[in-house]
């Protein structure tokens, strides 16, 4: 029972919390939470919990549906839903080996079982939401792809089978509100969709908390690759039903911007990321009010006085509208030099269309509603897909496209200052270093208290794996490619490790200097310490 409580610090529990049991028996708060709700009696699995007295197992029958774990004999007697809750498995040479351990709030039930194959098959369904221990004995930490205001992202491989996938890290400290992670896991948990990433797993350890991800290679969306307006329509359908998906589940995104669309490799489909921002449609109340990007929130959000009435989903439609606009011509609709007439034009919805490219009208129109400055008059997701730019015939040349997007930093991408109107913005801020694996940050990243929260992009480069013929069980040879337009040569970027065995070095070091040497212009890294992890990120163009 205290397995739990000696690997960690847990930083899920709610201190205020004065329950003294850790099962929920008021059904009339279950009813009113999950209007929709049906229970059945199927899946259930035979459990044992040990009496109080006298240590006799005695047999209950536990079933998860939903984000919910139901217990009972003839009748139901309680439930639990898995936020916050903790879980730890063991085995042990008893007549009942197979033990799982649940905490919530500081209660802890142990559940028993001598069939294996039960004790797996509510393993795995306890696994998809509780939080869990003992990531390092499953994953290992490969190399970093990207890193944001409070995450960094980690391609990892599993110990179990060999798979990649992607760590988002999040580092404890005083600063970080449980309530608000917390919330984004149960979004995805909730969220099952092909163009929304999957979360596996959420790990806990001393110092971080390890979710992880469906690993996508391709790379963010408009960064390095350039789209016919039939391509541009493929993609963006796919939005709309992602988007339109959330909706009917109850959730809004908040932040939609290229930067959290990822592509999958070699293929026009796209996966939404990052739900750090998203939250229930019909919460009672908001961690954060005012959030998002600047130049893709929409104007509501800018304007949303606390006390007020809250905005609605019509939020993540303005952000589509400015997508689209994107992918079809190719630059923001919000765009000037100066950063404050950048957010003037986004509270304002100024913008305008270039008639020396050649788009559909009916491409107008859809960007048009879904631009509207009040929300009330833009069309919700289910009516976008049904607009008649997806039905239109597009005749275009071969090889026509769209001009590609001058690449841009990352600090350019996380867009302008809103200081000079009195609001404060969280941008990209650097950790002052990193270490792999658990080593820690020494200095905690400074982050503005602002009202208004804009995050910074996690995803930021395409990743491709490479297996040699005598595959080796450490880590595989990570290849970052940038894959520039025909006017520019291809350049490959390598990310690697002081690890690595000297004659990888002596290959390496000679290409290394000479792009110090070149280069001119480099992309926005953290400062590394000595004996640390070198990262260079090369941006030259010819």
């Amino acid at each position: 029972m205290d397995k739990l409580n000696l690997h960690l610090n847990h930083f899920f529990l709610d201190k205020n919390n004065k329950s003294n049991t850790f099962w929920d028996k008021d059904f009339r708060k279950l009813i009113q939470n999950e209007s929709n709700f049906t229970l059945n009696n199927d899946n259930c699995i035979c459990l044992y919990k040990k009496g109080k007295y006298f240590n006799k197992f005695i047999p209950r029958y536990y079933t998860i549906q939903g984000t919910y774990l139901f217990y009972g004999d003839k009748d139901l007697k309680g439930f639990r839903k898995l936020e916050n809750v903790y879980m730890s498995t063991s085995t042990e040479k008893t007549s009942y080996p197979y033990q799982i351990e649940l905490m919530h709030n500081h209660n802890q039930i142990t559940l028993y079982s001598n069939s294996e194959q039960d004790f797996t098959y509510i393993k795995l369904k306890l696994e998809q939401f509780c939080i869990l221990i003992g990531f390092h004995n499953q994953y290992t930490i490969i190399n970093q792809i990207g890193f944001g205001s409070t995450a960094q992202v980690f391609i990892s491989k599993s110990l179990n089978d060999g798979s990649h996938y992607a760590i988002k890290r999040i580092r404890k400290n005083s600063k970080l509100n449980p309530q608000f992670l917390m919330e984004e896991i149960l979004v995805m948990n909730d969220l099952c969709h092909p163009n929304i990433i999957k979360l596996h797993r959420v790990f806990e350890t001393n110092r971080h908390i390890n979710m992880v991800l469906q690993l996508v290679e391709g790379g963010e969306l408009l960064k390095n690759q350039r789209y016919s307006i039939r391509d541009a329509r493929i993609i963006f359908k796919q939005l709309a039903e992602c988007v339109d998906y959330m909706h009917q589940k109850g959730v809004m995104h908040r932040d939609l911007k290229p930067q959290n669309i990822l592509c999958k490799t070699n293929s026009l489909d796209v996966v939404l990321a990052d739900f750090g921002l998203a939250t229930y449609i019909k919460a009672k109340s908001y961690i954060y009010y005012r959030c998002g990007t600047t130049g893709y929130v929409a104007p509501e959000i800018l304007q949303y006085k606390e006390g007020t009435k809250m905005y609605t989903e019509k939020c993540d439609i303005f952000s589509l509208g400015v997508i689209l606009y994107q992918l079809v011509y190719n630059q923001h609709p919000f765009k000037d030099v100066q950063k404050e007439k950048m957010l003037k034009n986004n509270l304002l919805v100024e913008y305008k269309f270039d008639d020396s490219i050649k788009i559909p009208q009916s491409c107008k129109d859809l960007i048009s509603l879904m631009l509207k400055q009040n929300p009330k008059q833009r069309p919700s997701a289910s009516e976008i897909l049904k607009h008649e730019f997806f039905d239109e015939q597009i005749f275009e040349h071969q090889n026509q496209t769209i001009t590609l997007l001058e690449p841009q930093s990352d600090q350019k991408r996380s867009g302008p200052s809103l200081s000079s109107y009195n609001v404060d913005m969280k941008f990209s801020t650097l950790n002052n270093g990193f270490k792999l694996f658990e080593d820690e940050i020494d200095n905690d990243e400074e982050q503005q208290n602002g009202d208004f929260v804009e995050t910074s992009p996690l995803w930021s480069k395409r990743i491709e794996l490479q297996r040699g013929q005598s595959y080796r069980s450490q880590a595989s040879s990570i290849i970052i490619q940038r894959q520039q337009s025909q006017d520019f040569k291809i350049k490959k970027l390598s990310i690697f490790r002081s690890e690595l065995k000297q004659q990888s070095l002596q290959v390496l070091q000679p290409q290394m200097d000479k792009s110090i040497y070149e280069s001119q212009e480099f992309h926005q890294i953290p400062y590394i310490p000595q004996n640390n992890m070198l990262l260079v990120h090369k941006k030259q163009y010819y």
